[in-house]
C-alpha cells in the first residue's frame, strides 16, 4: 500500500477553546490543550500565487507600452519581468511558488533566465 502524498496528509488545525473538559463515553474527563489560531488555506493559496501575478502584470503593462509604439521600454519592461520570475522561482521553495513551479526548479529558472535575456538584448540592439 502506498503513502498518501505530503498535500493529502496536511489538514487544517483545529481551533479548540481553552481549559474545556471533554467527557468521554466511559465518564472521563479530558482537558483539551488550547490551540493555536492558524491562518486559513484558501489566503495562503492566494499569497501563494502572487509573484505569478506580479510577473503577468509587468508582461501586460509591457505589452501597453509596446502597444503606445514604446517597442523598446515596452520589451525591456517584459524582459525584466521574465528575469523577475526567474528570480522568484530561484529563491521560493517549491510550494511558495505556485503555478511558476512548473517543471523542475533549474529547468524553470533556464528557461525564463533565456528567454528574458534574449527579450533584453532583442531590445537593446533593435533601431527604434
Amino acid at each position: 500500500m502506498t503513502s498518501p502524498s505530503a498535500e493529502t496528509r496536511l489538514t487544517e488545525p483545529v481551533v479548540l477553546a481553552a481549559d474545556v473538559a471533554v467527557t468521554v463515553d466511559d465518564g472521563l474527563a479530558v482537558e483539551v490543550p488550547e490551540g493555536v489560531a492558524v491562518e486559513p488555506q484558501e489566503r495562503k493559496a492566494v499569497l501563494r500565487e502572487l509573484p505569478l501575478a506580479l510577473i503577468i502584470g509587468g508582461v501586460a503593462l509591457g505589452l501597453v507600452i509596446i502597444g503606445l509604439h514604446h517597442f523598446r521600454w515596452g520589451n525591456l519592461l517584459i524582459a525584466g519581468s521574465l528575469l523577475a520570475g526567474a528570480f522568484f522561482r530561484l529563491v521560493l521553495p517549491t510550494r511558495q511558488a505556485g503555478l511558476l513551479a512548473v517543471r523542475a526548479r533549474f529547468t524553470d529558472v533556464v528557461t525564463m533566465s533565456a528567454m528574458g535575456g534574449s527579450l533584453m538584448l532583442l531590445a537593446l540592439i533593435t533601431r527604434t
